[in-house]
């Protein structure tokens, strides 16, 4: 009696753990409705692409205040945007604000980001590298040795790509 007890327990618990929940996933859907679509993928970083070799130098192009490559609106979501009529080729001083290096899994082949500021620290390094407001041109290169926070250089910008850079 107790054999037949256990087979019957050994039975009902085999089928019940191979057989799943008992349904098809056809039978899950509702016909008719349309499935959700996925979540727009995360914002990605942009840049201006270096596209010369870290020793290539600033050209000398013709030069423009770092407030002039942006026009600024009322829009307190987008404060500023570049400027429509920028010329194809000139040069700006900077700083480097700050930097985010890239990791493998970024998908980033032309190295790391940089954002650069129109002005430079002033001796207030702390209160300058919290206030990201100012209007900023981002740049990718793979110069991290060359680059560094806080120094100043003469940018040199091609059909809005970076050619070039020396110390200022």
């Amino acid at each position: 009696m107790y054999i037949f007890r256990w087979a019957v327990i050994a039975v009902v618990y085999t089928t019940l753990s191979v057989s799943g929940c008992g349904y098809f996933p056809s039978e899950m859907s509702i016909p008719g409705k349309v499935p959700a679509k996925r979540p727009p993928p995360h914002a990605r970083i942009t840049g201006k692409p270096h596209v010369v070799s870290c020793a290539t130098p600033a050209r000398g192009f013709p030069s423009i205040s770092f407030d002039d490559v942006f026009t600024f609106t009322e829009n307190p979501r987008q404060p500023f945007r570049e400027s429509s009529s920028l010329p194809p080729h000139f040069d700006v001083v900077g700083y480097v604000w700050g930097a985010e290096r890239c990791t493998p899994a970024a998908f980033c082949s032309s190295g790391d980001y940089y954002q650069l500021l129109g002005r430079g620290p002033s001796g207030d390094f702390q209160t300058w590298i919290s206030t990201p407001q100012y209007p900023r041109i981002t740049i990718q290169s793979p110069c991290a040795k060359r680059l560094q926070v806080g120094q100043g250089y003469r940018f040199s910008f091609s059909d809005g790509q970076l050619v070039g850079f020396s110390p200022d």
